[in-house]
């Protein structure tokens, strides 16, 4: 039969910008990437796509071709492995996707009439609607719970004429059209007032609309503009500059063809003002929901206006990518966004520009880089004009501070002699593009330095200006478009060296300063290295470069530097320390990695410092150390002149659980103890001592708690107490799998559930139900048991000899914790080598005392069994003669077996054997079985849980009843505040049908009983969107409440990123440990995926922002909280704080750690995944 596998789970950025127009989904920009000739290309495939990053980087090699990313595809951002194992990102300052149901699709901004009436874009971020004509508003803007109408009061409206992104309403007024762009992100309107006649009308003296919104607050701003708000943080969400308005210019105006195609791009349009418009400020007023805008009188009145004039009320989005102009003409205006042109001039105007002078560009980029090595950079965007074909030269600098919508000619960032940015490239570029579109880039400047500089100093974006390289000349103007994009290709270095992993050999772990050991040979050096982009599949190899340095005793500093071959990540590199060194001075040495792109952090980095050693060759050798089970080759040599060197080799020797003996000796004869220790110094409190004097000494039954590479440290001990050097072997443990396993994930109606090792397939009883809903949700299989004599697996052949140390585990569900049950079992002679059950609500764990039926029993029972899905792993220590059971993340329960018995039938799953048949039968289920023919220690259980989250809860918000929104597996619903609501729109929720909306009042948040296992491993993930940017106000998204305090929070902190915060202790005025990502969140689309994870065997917390890892909490143990997940608070210091304005959707809480392939799996934002 096929095996099978399993995975066990266990407003608005409204704006005034043109629209993306004619974008094709499948050409996002992939810079170029050469690959040597002679590699061979196993297949092509058309844009290959792979969910997770460890995936697209396995087929980029593969295929020998770029693959995306599909899990850091955004609105914004597109991802691309490349086949030398690098990454390419493309951050683009305009949207070029958005998603429709569960399916990406290019943005584009062209208007269709809906079948309703209304008039819509074709695929946009936010939901805006256009009126048809009539009396209904001219447009509603929604953005999840908040929206934003505007009406026009003076009369019907015209139905409009639709010419791809613009709606033109002619003749609202006597010789005056009303003419709507819109983009993916936002919206205008501009009046265009086409006679000199039409500006006396008396409508236009006040021109008065109609502005209300819903869940924001408009205001005027001090500028004179006005700005939509989020009351919950008084950051903006909708904001607009102090509007303006412009005439024809010399340029042809005042023809329907104008308002649509503006073909020379020097021309006024509704879109902007050309380069030859006068252009004057229009005052501006806010009260009682209407916008009041006065025109320039003088204006309107010069005969040296052209007409159309334009009067422009402008609105603009607030994103984290920006751009913007300014313009030494008009000093004190704003261009914010270019005021909704798609292109603008840089250098002086050429000629009949009115008062435009000299121009300038600027674009504010994302930069997530932190913690990679940046290899390349450029900044692209399309030339879309040039005063002649001359090549004149364009400039790039880094500028010294952003850009807002405040930013003009008078405080452009440095001012206007740009005092503190760095220039980063200057081109000369010729070839010109008439559209902008998100592909179309045709110009491209080198800012690896300015990128280098934002992952220093952990920049989320960074601000580039662009100016013609000389401003006197107006034959240098060009004219570039508004789709910058900064195309980064990074790799993620390998990680700093454990010190933990640092040997010197002889010579023992790590040490600085005056415990550094002294050796009587030159010593090996080994260092442990890893990389955190192949490490997993370990298909890629690093190399590592050792650094020794000493000063002689009156000489001068020397530096010698030792590079290894290339070996897989996780492996230990030596060295042996170069000859010539230095006796009885200090000898440092620090290391470092490389895989082949960047070289990773020295050792001895940041706080950290250098191993060191001293060298005598007078001291003590090193003893020898000999292990038959894990140093066979050193055992080999005893005998030759070689005998007290390790001797060490690449392989994998014994096992997890699996107990070896290691023996001591050494050449001299008056040594009278050995001490030792395993991955740390030898200690005092370890010693041996031999039965005479320079005797060697045996450790036995050493039984290793963790795979990988270990260390064992012996030191030998004299007469007068002379401390010998340090003998440091370093060997591999493996792990043995179990001797069978089975996942009883197989297809319902199976007459045999596999073995996943293939030696020892099942039978499945009539009353075994195969393929019922598993442990880790609806994703997960198991098998469910009738509790008859018919519901049972078993297998044919023996698998355990329980009289040598064995251990099994599982997922166990019961429906009957009183009554005795047998879960697992092995026949024996008459009665069972072991049992594994529940009986009077408790697990039990048996072992006969004798194979005979009914001479007694061993047993240990752990109390508290319930019928829900728990863990379960029982082992039997041979050596020690000790039985253990551990249930869930409680402590291991312990009893004595002082007798041996051996078993050798088959293996019982649901039942046990009795004297003529089987008893105690199984009602209830059971996944993932193994059992194992070693020890499994209670580290290791920790681990196989940690291996295999499993789903505790799942919240998809889609609705409520009775202010409860329920849990997809039937469990705790989340409760909602007063004041939260569940938010339903088809296109505007999050994932699925709704999204839970919370507004930072104190009734907005939703809580349940649940809560994450803060003494195990656990994983916490959430989507979420927030109103606005949190500057200056902070807001938690999720966290665990305790007696005083949270003992967790995940929060958009005070300067405006994402942050993790773990409270020392439960106790009002605790000090928390937190980290901040650097990371902005993103405010339109799909927002943000949070996920928290947290290993409670390592002790480390890692943040994930849209499945990228942030820097670690290392060494927390965050204090056991039972108050159950909070969404959208904090508790601190008895109260709740820090309320959320934002839509969260998609909830989870599973037991166990979710790694970067699985969280990246949750990060693919255009559907809901139930099944994981």
């Amino acid at each position: 039969m096929a095996s099978r596998s399993r995975k066990r789970g266990r407003l608005v950025t409204f704006g005034l910008m043109v629209g993306l127009t004619g974008l094709m989904f499948t050409v996002a920009f992939v810079p170029e990437h050469t690959s040597p000739a002679t590699t061979p290309i196993a297949q092509v495939e058309e844009n290959p796509v792979r969910d997770t990053e460890a995936e697209a980087l396995v087929a980029a090699a593969a295929l020998n071709q770029p693959v995306e990313v599909l899990a850091h595809r955004s609105e914004y951002r597109d991802v691309f492995a490349q086949p030398d194992g690098t990454l390419i990102a493309n951050d683009h300052a305009q949207p070029v996707r958005v998603t429709r149901g569960d399916a990406w699709v290019p943005a584009d901004a062209a208007l269709v009439t809906q079948p309703d009436g209304s008039i819509t874009p074709t695929a946009a971020l936010i939901d805006m609607r256009l009126s048809p004509g009539g009396t209904t508003p001219l447009m509603v803007v929604m953005r999840d719970q908040q929206s934003m109408t505007l009406t026009w009061p003076h009369g019907p409206l015209p139905t409009p004429v639709l010419s791809g992104d613009q709606a033109v309403y002619p003749d609202v007024l006597q010789d005056v059209d009303l003419v709507t762009n819109v983009s993916v992100e936002g919206f205008s309107n501009v009046l265009v007032l086409k006679t000199p006649e039409a500006a006396n009308l008396p409508e236009l003296q006040d021109l008065r609309l109609g502005v209300t919104a819903d869940g924001l607050t408009v205001e005027e701003t001090e500028g004179g503009g006005v700005v939509a708000l989020d009351p919950a943080t008084s950051n903006p969400v909708l904001e607009a500059d102090a509007p303006t308005m412009w005439d024809s210019g010399s340029g042809e105006g005042g023809t329907l063809r104008s308002l649509s195609t503006a073909s020379d791009p020097e021309d006024a349009s509704p879109r902007g003002p050309g380069d030859s418009s006068a252009v004057a400020s229009v005052d501006l007023e806010y009260a009682s929901g209407n916008l009041t805008l006065t025109p320039d009188a003088g204006m309107l009145d010069d005969p040296e206006t052209t007409f159309p004039v334009y009067i422009d009320p402008v609105w603009q989005s607030s994103t984290n990518s920006a751009w913007a102009m300014v313009d030494s003409g008009y000093p004190s205006e704003e261009y914010w966004k270019f005021d909704g042109k798609r292109h603008e001039r840089i250098g002086r105007c050429p000629s009949l520009c009115d008062n435009s002078q000299v121009k300038r560009l600027f674009y504010r980029l994302a930069t997530p880089y932190a913690g990679t090595t940046i290899l390349s950079a450029e900044f692209r965007v399309t030339m879309q004009h040039a005063y002649n074909s001359t090549a004149r030269a364009a400039a790039v600098y880094l500028m010294s501070s952003g850009i807002s919508t405040a930013t003009n000619w008078s405080n452009q960032p440095g001012g206007a002699s740009w005092s503190g940015a760095i220039l980063q490239d200057t081109k000369s570029p010729t070839s010109t593009q008439s559209t902008c579109t998100a592909t179309n880039q045709n110009v491209a400047w080198n800012v690896k330095a300015a990128v280098d500089l934002a992952v220093v100093n952990r920049w989320s974006t960074i601000t580039l200006g662009l100016r013609a390289a000389n401003e006197s000349d107006s034959t240098h103007s060009k004219r570039f478009c508004d789709n910058g994009l900064l195309s980064v290709r990074y790799n993620r270095a390998p990680l700093i060296a454990n010190q933990s992993e640092l040997t010197t050999s002889p010579g023992g772990q790590c040490v600085y300063g005056s415990a550094a050991p002294y050796v009587d040979v030159p010593p090996k050096l080994v260092a442990v290295l890893r990389d955190p982009d192949h490490s997993s599949a370990h298909t890629e190899k690093i190399k590592a470069e050792f650094r020794v340095t000493w000063t002689p005793a009156g000489g001068t500093l020397q530096s010698h530097t030792l590079t290894t071959g290339l070996l897989s990540s996780g492996s230990p590199f030596t060295v042996t320390a170069p000859p010539g060194i230095a006796q009885n001075v200090p000898i440092s040495w620090e290391v470092r990695a490389s895989d082949g792109t960047s070289w990773g952090p020295w050792s001895s980095d940041g706080s950290r410092e250098v191993c060191q050693f001293r060298y005598d060759t007078t001291n003590p050798s090193a003893p020898d150390v000999d292990s038959v089970t894990y140093l066979p080759a050193d055992t080999a040599d005893n005998g030759t002149a070689n005998a007290s060197a390790c001797i060490e080799d690449d392989d994998w020797h014994g096992s997890i659980g699996v107990p070896g003996s290691f023996t001591f000796d050494s050449a001299a004869t008056d040594v009278v103890e050995y001490r030792y220790g395993f991955n740390v110094n030898p200690s005092p409190t370890n010693v041996l001592r031999p039965a005479t004097d320079g005797g060697p000494v045996t450790l036995a039954n050493w039984t290793p708690t963790g795979e990988g590479p270990q260390r064992i440290n012996v030191q030998a001990v004299d007469r007068a107490g002379r401390l010998s050097s340090i003998a440091s072997c370093t060997f591999r443990v493996g792990k043995r799998p179990p001797a069978a396993q089975w996942s009883l994930s197989d297809v319902a109606g199976d007459p045999v559930a596999d073995d996943q090792f293939g030696g020892h397939d099942a039978t499945v009883g009539s009353g075994v139900t195969l393929g019922v809903e598993g442990p880790g949700g609806a994703s997960d299989s198991a098998a469910s048991f009738d509790g008859t004599a018919n519901g049972y697996l078993a297998t044919t052949t023996n698998v355990l000899n329980t009289s040598a140390s064995f251990a099994v585990s599982g997922w166990f569900k019961v429906d009957d914790t009183t009554r005795r049950q047998t879960a697992v079992s092995q026949d024996g002679v008459g009665e069972p080598g072991f049992t594994l059950g529940v009986e009077a609500g408790s697990w039990v764990f048996r072992m006969p005392v004798t194979a005979v039926d009914s001479l007694g029993e061993w047993k240990v029972t752990a109390p508290g069994a319930t019928t829900g899905w728990t863990y379960v792993a029982a082992s039997f220590d041979a050596v020690q003669k000790v039985m253990s059971l551990q249930v869930g993340a409680a402590a291991p329960v312990t009893a004595q077996r002082r007798s041996l018995a051996r078993s050798l039938g088959p293996v019982q799953l649901g039942r046990r054997i009795v004297k003529g048949g089987y008893a105690d039968y199984w009602a209830g289920d059971m996944a993932d079985i193994s059992v194992f023919d070693r020890l499994v220690l209670a580290s290791e259980v920790t681990g196989l849980k940690k291996t295999a989250p499993s789903r505790k809860a799942y919240w998809r918000l889609n609705a409520e009843s009775g202010k409860v929104s329920p849990e997809h597996g039937n469990g705790a619903g989340m409760t909602l505040g007063v004041d939260a609501t569940i938010y339903q729109h088809p296109a505007l929720s999050l994932l699925g049908g709704g999204h839970l909306a919370l507004t930072a009042k104190p009734g907005s948040y939703a809580s349940t009983p649940t809560s994450a296992d803060m003494a195990g491993s656990f994983t916490i993930a959430a989507r979420v969107k927030l109103t606005s940017n949190c500057a200056g106000t902070p807001m938690t998204v999720l966290s665990q409440k305790g007696t005083h305090n949270s003992s967790v929070i995940v929060r958009c902190n005070a300067a405006g990123t994402w942050e993790m915060a773990v409270p020392g202790t439960d106790t009002v005025g605790a000090t928390s440990t937190a980290v901040d990502t650097g990371t902005r969140p993103r405010t339109l689309g799909k927002g943000d995926h949070l996920a928290l994870v947290y290993n409670g065997y390592t002790r480390e917390m890692l943040l994930y922002v849209n499945g990228v890892p942030t820097d670690a909490i290392e060494l927390i143990t965050p204090f056991t909280a039972t108050g159950g997940l909070q969404l959208g608070r904090a508790f601190v210091d008895d109260g709740y704080r820090e309320h959320l304005s934002a839509a969260v959707d998609d909830v989870r809480v599973y037991d166990g750690v979710a790694d970067t392939t699985l969280v990246q799996r949750l990060t693919i934002s255009i559907r809901e995944q139930p099944t994981i």
